[in-house]
């Protein structure tokens, strides 16, 4: 079964700011780890990468919030995705991709 990338449909928590795209820009720890905080800018948020690696780590958020030219949130869990075909580096476009590891939860 596959989840989107970035941010998952449907959301467990209420909505999002519709100017969060999905995309983190600045994690708080290097590398991201569970109980950091990470900002991304509204909009198109951070921008995308160009090409996704065939596995990859993804930051899961509980909480999105908008202050003024800042979206924020914190990292509840970091999953394992296997990507699946199809990904383009832009918001509009979902990946798809199946959870295969959960860590910090």
């Amino acid at each position: 079964m596959g989840q989107r990338l970035g941010r998952p449909e449907p959301l467990s928590g209420g909505t999002a700011s519709p100017s969060f795209k999905g995309f983190a820009g600045d994690v708080s720890t290097t590398p991201p780890s569970c109980g950091a905080r990470w900002t991304s800018t509204p909009g198109n948020s951070a921008s995308p990468v160009g090409d996704v690696p065939s596995y990859m780590g993804v930051v899961v958020t509980s909480s999105v919030s908008t202050s003024g030219s800042k979206v924020a949130g914190d990292v509840v869990r970091i999953v394992v995705v296997r990507t699946g075909a199809g990904y383009a580096p832009n918001p509009g476009h979902p990946g798809t991709g199946t959870v295969v590891a959960t860590y910090c939860g």
